[in-house]
C-alpha cells in the first residue's frame, strides 16, 4: 500500500453536498458541488477560484459546518412539505417551469461495478429493457444495484448495463431471468411426435364440437380480432352453425387456432361445458400444431397463415409463465409475421384490386390486425417497431369491411347492447385500429431511442409533444359510449377500449416525468479481479467512507415549489390519470375478468404498476408521497382480488410484491420526505 496512503485520508475528505458525515462547505453546499478539505483551512474548490472559505473560519478540530447543514436541510424539508391545491384538470398553458441549476455532479458517486458477461450466465437468458417497457427504465435509475449491477428477485432479475446514463446515453438495463421459467413455451415450439394433418385434427376435436367452439369464437374473440371471413364459413346462408363440409374445407392451421382461441369459453356452451367436465381438452396440444403449421407454411404463405399466426400470439400464456414477461420469441414471432403479411401485399390498398369482395374485406382486417399488434407490442416492450409509416396505404376500415347478413350476424349474440348487432360487428375494431394509430404516435415521438436520448431531461420539449397527443386521445375518447353501469356480468369491449387509452396517457405522462428528475452519475466501472480478499475489504472500506450510498436519492430537475406551475399541474394530472385507471380496473366485472383479453393486456397492467410505483419513489413532497404510497396499495388490493379470475392480471402483482416484500427503501434510493411517508404509512 502507498505509504502515504493514511496521511492522505487524514488531511483530505472528499464531501458530498448531501453528506452528514463530512459535510461541504458552505459555497459548495450552496452550488450543490463535491467538496474537498485539503487540511490547510479550505476546500480546494475554493482555493483554487480564489474565494473564502467556511472551513477557514472553523477550528480544524472541531465538527465542519454540522448546524449549518442541519438548518439547511430542515428548511428545504419544510418548504417542499407544503399542501398543494386540489387539481382542477387543467394544465396552465401560460405558467412557465423553471429549470434548477445544473450541477456537473448531481449525485455522489456509486460503488464501483464489476464488469460482468451477459450472454454466459448459466441457466439465464436475457432481454433488454426498453425506454417503453413495462419496468420503466427511468424507475430502474433509481434503484439500488449491487456491486455485479443486479436488483435481485426470486429467479427473475434486473441487470444494471453500467457505464449509463450519460448526458447522451438513457439508461440501459436488462431482464435476466431463469431459463426454465419458459419450459412450457420451449416445449410447445418442439416438433410433434403425432402428425398434424386434419384427421390427427377431428380425432382431438370432433366436428360437433368443432361447430360449437367456432361460434363460441365468433361470439368471444371475433369482436377483437375480426381477422376471419366469415362469408367463407357460410355463416350467411347457415345462419346458425357453420357446416361441417365447411369445416372440412379450412386450412387445419387455422381451424386449430379457432377450436384453441375458443376453448376457454366453452363453459358457455351446455354441450361443451359438460364434456370438459370429465376430460381435459387438447388445448395445449392444439396451439402446438398451430405453431408447427405456421412454421412451416410461412415458406409459402397464405391468409390462413397469417390468421393462425395472430391468434398464437394471443394464445393463454401458460400458468406456469403468467408472472414472467413475455419471452423474446413472441417478438421475433411477430417479426416474421409481418414479413409474412407484406409478402403478401397487404400493405397495399386492396380496394381497386380485381379481387372477390370477402377477399378485399379479410385483407384490409388482416393488415389492421398486425399492424395492431405491431405497435402495441412494440409500445409495450420497448422494442423498435417492424412497420415504417412511409411503407403501407391502406385506408382506414369502414362499416363495408364488415358486411354481413343479418342472420349470420344476429347468431354472435351481442355482448353489449351499445352496439346493434352490424355495431358489433364493426364499431369497437374501428376504434380500436384508430387509436393503435395514436400508440404510434406515442412511440416513434418520445419513446424511439433518438426520441429517449433528446428529451429524458428536456422537459419543456416532452411537453410540447405530449399536449397534442393528449389532445388526441380526448377527442378520440369522445366518439366512445359511456362506460357500462350494468353489474359487470357480460363483457363489455368500451371498457377495454377506455382502459387502452388510459394505459396510452400513462404513458404520456411516464415519458413528462421523466426530465422532472435526474439521473444520478452512474457508478464507475472495474475489471473483474482475482486479487485478495484483503484488498476487496480495503477497498469497499474506502468507498463507504467517501461515500454514503443512502444519501443517493432522487434529486429534483425543475422548480416545484410553485403550487400553480406547470411541474406540479403535470404531476398532479398524472396522478389523476393513474387514479383514473385504478378506477375503472377496479369497477370491472366478472364478465370482463372472464371475457376474451389481448395478450399484451398484461404487460399493460405491469406498466400501471411501475407507473405507481415511480410516483411514490419520485414524488417531491411528502404529501404526495403519501397519497402516492395510498394509490399503490389500492392497486395492489385490486390486483390481488381480480387476479383470482384473470391471470391477466398476475404480472402486474409480481412487479408490486417484488419491490413491496422487502420494502421500497431496500430496493430504491428514496428521498427522506418519501421514507417518512412510507414509514407513516
Amino acid at each position: 500500500m502507498d505509504p502515504d496512503h493514511h496521511h492522505r485520508r487524514n488531511t483530505i475528505h472528499t464531501r458530498p453536498y448531501r453528506s452528514k458525515r463530512h459535510p461541504p462547505c458552505d459555497d459548495c453546499r450552496r452550488k450543490k458541488l463535491r467538496c474537498q478539505a485539503d487540511g490547510h483551512g479550505g476546500c480546494q474548490r475554493c482555493l483554487a477560484a480564489g474565494r473564502p472559505c467556511s472551513f477557514a473560519r472553523t477550528s480544524s478540530n472541531q465538527p465542519v459546518g454540522i448546524r449549518d447543514v442541519a438548518v439547511a436541510h430542515e428548511a428545504a424539508v419544510a418548504h417542499q412539505s407544503a399542501s398543494l391545491p386540489s387539481f382542477d384538470h387543467t394544465i396552465p398553458n401560460s405558467v412557465e417551469i423553471s429549470p434548477l441549476p445544473h450541477t456537473p455532479f448531481p449525485f455522489p458517486e456509486r460503488q464501483a461495478q464489476t464488469i460482468q458477461t451477459l450472454d454466459a450466465l448459466d441457466g439465464h437468458a436475457y432481454q433488454v429493457i426498453g425506454s417503453s417497457g413495462e419496468s420503466d427504465p427511468w424507475l430502474l435509475r433509481h434503484c439500488k444495484f449491487n456491486d455485479r449491477g443486479f436488483l435481485l428477485f426470486h429467479q427473475v432479475h434486473f441487470r444494471n448495463a453500467g457505464g449509463v446514463p450519460l448526458h447522451d446515453k438513457i439508461p440501459v438495463h436488462f431482464l435476466v431471468s431463469a431459463d426454465h421459467l419458459y419450459e412450457s413455451s420451449k416445449e410447445g415450439a418442439g416438433s410433434l411426435s403425432s402428425g398434424c394433418t386434419r384427421e390427427d385434427l377431428n380425432r382431438l376435436v370432433p366436428l360437433e364440437c368443432g361447430q360449437r367452439l367456432v361460434l363460441l369464437f365468433l361470439r368471444f374473440v371475433f369482436p377483437a380480432l375480426p381477422i376471419i371471413s366469415r362469408s367463407q364459413f357460410d355463416l350467411a346462408a347457415a345462419g346458425t352453425m357453420p357446416d361441417q363440409s365447411t369445416l372440412q374445407k379450412t386450412p387445419v392451421c387455422l381451424l386449430a387456432a379457432i377450436y384453441a382461441s375458443a376453448q376457454p369459453f366453452a363453459k358457455f356452451d351446455d354441450y361443451l361445458c359438460l364434456l370438459d367436465a370429465y376430460s381435459s381438452p387438447p388445448t395445449d396440444l392444439l396451439w402446438r400444431i398451430v405453431l408447427e403449421l405456421v412454421l412451416r407454411e410461412t415458406h409459402t404463405p397464405h391468409l390462413a397463415t397469417l390468421q393462425a399466426g395472430i391468434l398464437y400470439l394471443h394464445r393463454p400464456v401458460p400458468m406456469t409463465e403468467s408472472m414472467v414477461a413475455d419471452s423474446s420469441f413472441l417478438w421475433s414471432f411477430l417479426g416474421m409475421l409481418v414479413g409474412a403479411a407484406t409478402s403478401l401485399g397487404l400493405q397495399l390498398d386492396c380496394r381497386v384490386m380485381g379481387l372477390p369482395l370477402w377477399e378485399r374485406r379479410i385483407r384490409r382486417r388482416l393488415w389492421w390486425a398486425i399492424y395492431a399488434e405491431d405497435k402495441w407490442r412494440s409500445l409495450l416492450m420497448g422494442r423498435p417497431s417492424y412497420i415504417g409509416k412511409d411503407e403501407w396505404d391502406v385506408a382506414d376500415l369502414e362499416d363495408d369491411d364488415f358486411t354481413l347478413a343479418d342472420s349470420a350476424c344476429a347468431a354472435l349474440q351481442p355482448l353489449s347492447t351499445k352496439f346493434p348487432p352490424e355495431g358489433l360487428c364493426a364499431q369497437p375494431f374501428q376504434h380500436f385500429t384508430r387509436l393503435c394509430c395514436i400508440a404510434d404516435q406515442v412511440q416513434q415521438s418520445l419513446y424511439t431511442l433518438r426520441a429517449s436520448q433528446r428529451l429524458a431531461s428536456d422537459f419543456h420539449a416532452t411537453l410540447a409533444i405530449a399536449g397534442p397527443i393528449l389532445q388526441q386521445l380526448k377527442e378520440w375518447s369522445v366518439h366512445l359510449p359511456a362506460l357500462p353501469t350494468t353489474d359487470g356480468s357480460t363483457s363489455s369491449p368500451v371498457r377495454r377500449l377506455h382502459l387502452n387509452c388510459s394505459l396510452l396517457e400513462i404513458f404520456t405522462f411516464r415519458a413528462l416525468l421523466r426530465p422532472m428528475v435526474r439521473s444520478a452519475t452512474p457508478p464507475p466501472l472495474r475489471e473483474e479481479t482475482r486479487e485478495t480478499h484483503g484488498f476487496t475489504d480495503q477497498f469497499t472500506d474506502l468507498l463507504a467512507e467517501l461515500f454514503e450510498l443512502d444519501e443517493i436519492e432522487p434529486s429534483l430537475a425543475i422548480d416545484m415549489t410553485d403550487e400553480n406551475g406547470m411541474g406540479s399541474a403535470v404531476l398532479r394530472t398524472a396522478e389523476s390519470c393513474a387514479d383514473n385507471m385504478i378506477r375503472m380496473v377496479t369497477e370491472m366485472g366478472s364478465g370482463d375478468l372472464s371475457g376474451f383479453w389481448y395478450s399484451w393486456s398484461r404487460i399493460g397492467f405491469a406498466t400501471l404498476s411501475n407507473f405507481a410505483l415511480l410516483l411514490v419513489v419520485q414524488a417531491p413532497t411528502k404529501d404526495h408521497a403519501l397519497r402516492a404510497k395510498a394509490r399503490l396499495d389500492l392497486w395492489r388490493h385490486t390486483l390481488r382480488n381480480h387476479s383470482t379470475g384473470c391471470r391477466m392480471m398476475d404480472l402486474g402483482l409480481i412487479r408490486l410484491d417484488g419491490p413491496l416484500w422487502a420494502g421500497l427503501a431496500s430496493n430504491y434510493y428514496l428521498p427522506r420526505h418519501v421514507k417518512d411517508a412510507l414509514d407513516a404509512s
